[in-house]
């Protein structure tokens, strides 16, 4: 009953949905007059005139709807104009687009609907150029200005300017260098750096193999992470990996002796009465039964266990301030741990698990500067995981 109430109520969603669209879509054109909606006046207008280009209503409607959006658009030009402002010229610019494009497309029209509604075309071009230089001027000048500030989030603000005075006017002046130089000082610089205070020294290439850690999936528009220093790059913050210790557990043996026991067939043998008869089945033939037996194995089972942990702690530092923003601790863990066995008896009586390790052979352990290598791939995986998460830290 509830799935059923729920599909009910979600289709009177879906059907209602649709009875909107069909009705915001069926609005006749001299509604969308009334209501000052002039393109999408224009729109129906000119949907119905193409098919019927004699419809006078239609026609009337174009007409108004046509002269009241090129004066609403004028007189905004002439208000932004009067304002003095320098920074209005981009809506400018655009108002001269939406004219030309409105215009541009009323023309596709047939000539007796043009004629009907007395169209004339009017170029725009001077006004808009003007404008679009203008407004590429104003963006240019004022990303210079928040450039030249030396504050890095001013220099995201300057990317935007650069941005859409290169949307307005492509190619304009050296737009693209500064975009460059923007993105460069605006975005955030961390770096990666490790540090052994454990008092026992690493094995070669530790630090090497924990450098090779994946930074760059971690970054994003306006923040970059290296782990390893670039010369004349300022770094606004630091991560940095402290070793405090690092153990090696001793080598281990570890045995165990257990039986194992199975009850398996042991041929056959014939069914007796309480006389000590053989019992003879509805045909008169000897009846014969299965004979078991159980069967043991000793099985010594032997376990060569070792660990390294690799322990420390993440600081997330403001390089400006030296303030430690957050610590994380870490561990990291790497366990060796080998089993074989040796069976003394009918080997019918293992268990599948045990039968599986019979094959496997002794091995030695492995050297301790081995399993310290092992560990710095799990820090690298538990360094990123711990980056990933506090990456808000990073402003």
């Amino acid at each position: 009953m509830i799935n059923g109430s729920f599909t009910l109520s979600k289709m009177h969603s879906i059907l209602l949905f649709f009875m909107i669209l069909t009705i915001s879509g069926c609005v006749s054109s001299s509604r969308h007059l009334q209501r000052g909606n002039y393109d999408q006046a224009i729109d129906r207008a000119m949907k119905k005139l193409s098919r019927k280009p004699d419809n006078q209503d239609e026609q009337e409607v174009l007409k108004k709807a046509y002269k009241l959006a090129m004066d609403e658009d004028r007189q905004r030009i002439r208000e932004l104009r009067r304002s003095g402002q320098p920074n209005v010229y981009a809506e400018i610019f655009r108002l001269y687009e939406q004219m030309e494009a409105r215009q541009s497309k009323i023309r596709r029209l047939p000539s007796q609907v043009l004629n009907r509604i007395g169209y004339e075309y009017v170029n725009f071009e001077q006004e808009k150029s003007e404008a679009q230089r203008k407004a590429a001027e104003f963006l240019y000048v004022n990303g210079k200005r928040l450039l030249d500030s030396g504050d890095r989030f001013d220099a995201r603000k300057a990317y935007n300017e650069f941005v859409q005075a290169g949307n307005i006017l492509p190619g304009y002046k050296d737009i693209e260098r500064l975009k460059q130089q923007a993105i460069a000082w605006g975005t955030t610089q961390v770096l990666f750096t490790m540090s052994n205070q454990s008092g026992n020294p690493l094995p070669e290439g530790f630090q090497q193999e924990l450098f090779k850690i994946s930074l760059s999936s971690l970054n994003r528009q306006w923040l970059n992470f290296d782990s390893r220093r670039v010369d004349r790059k300022a770094y606004h913050y630091n991560v940095n990996l402290m070793l405090q210790g690092i153990m090696v557990s001793p080598e281990r043996v570890q045995e165990n002796e257990y039986v194992e026991s199975r009850v398996v067939d042991d041929g056959w043998e014939y069914a007796l009465d309480e006389n000590g008869n053989v019992r003879k089945d509805s045909l008169g033939n000897d009846i014969r039964v299965k004979k078991t037996k159980e069967v043991t194995c000793r099985v010594k089972e032997t376990m060569l266990l070792k660990h390294t942990a690799v322990t420390g702690r993440l600081e997330f530092v403001e390089n400006e301030t030296g303030q430690i923003i957050k610590t994380d601790p870490i561990t990291a863990e790497w366990h060796f741990e080998h089993a074989f066995v040796q069976a003394f008896g009918n080997l019918d009586a293992l268990s599948n698990e045990t039968k599986g390790k019979l094959g496997v052979k002794p091995v030695p352990f492995p050297p301790s500067e081995v399993m310290i290598m092992n560990s710095a791939q799990v820090l690298k995986d538990m360094s990123m995981d711990i980056i990933r998460r506090n990456r808000r830290l990073f402003q």
